[in-house]
């Protein structure tokens, strides 16, 4: 499914306020209210957006967070990952590249619950795990769910074909990556 200007227009503005009217969202964008109806519901149905009250966890009470990185056995990756989505205190999962198979974040009671988690719960859910680093988090700067900022910036990033060797190699330049087989400056190569 494809989204267009107005399908984005009406995320930023649930973004907003996942509680506001369809009323004043279509009268703020010049549609009916119908429209706006309709939309949500296409794109609710498609797994696209989910209207939900996002909280912080450390403001709600949750002493303990983490995001820890996991390695498995080869070929066990998504099965370990469909486990791990199972468990209420894992609030995220997502499969990578690199040095880690799987990162999660994790919310526990106390330091006790995550070591408890890491050393007993893990290994006996997923006896596929061959090793983990955890991070445990000290504070959190920034949990953003800015659409709009996002759909900015992919239309800023549609170019021509013909621009893109060039805007690429800017765009690395700008952002101070390196480009493959280089070292960014103050980093050595490893």
């Amino acid at each position: 499914m494809r989204l267009d200007d107005l399908d984005k227009r009406i995320i930023v503005a649930l973004e907003e306020d996942g509680r506001r009217p369809y009323r004043d969202i279509a009268r703020d964008i010049g549609v009916a209210e119908a429209t706006v109806r309709a939309r949500v519901t296409r794109l609710s149905e498609a797994g696209l957006i989910r209207i939900t009250a996002v909280g912080d966890p450390l403001g709600l009470g949750v002493s303990t967070m983490a995001i820890s990185l996991i390695r498995t056995r080869p070929g066990t990756v998504h099965e370990v990952a469909k486990a791990l989505a199972l468990r209420p205190n894992v609030r995220f999962v997502g499969t990578a590249f690199g040095s880690a198979d799987i990162v999660i974040q994790t919310l526990h009671r106390d330091i006790r619950a995550l070591h408890d988690f890491m050393t007993r719960e893990l290994p006996a859910l997923a006896p596929d795990v061959t090793g983990t680093e955890t991070l445990q988090l000290a504070d959190v700067l920034k949990s953003s769910w800015d659409w709009r900022a996002w759909f900015e910036e992919s239309e800023n990033r549609s170019v021509t074909s013909e621009d893109a060797p060039a805007t690429a190699a800017a765009s690395v330049l700008a952002a101070g990556v390196a480009a493959p087989g280089a070292a960014p400056d103050g980093y050595a190569e490893r």
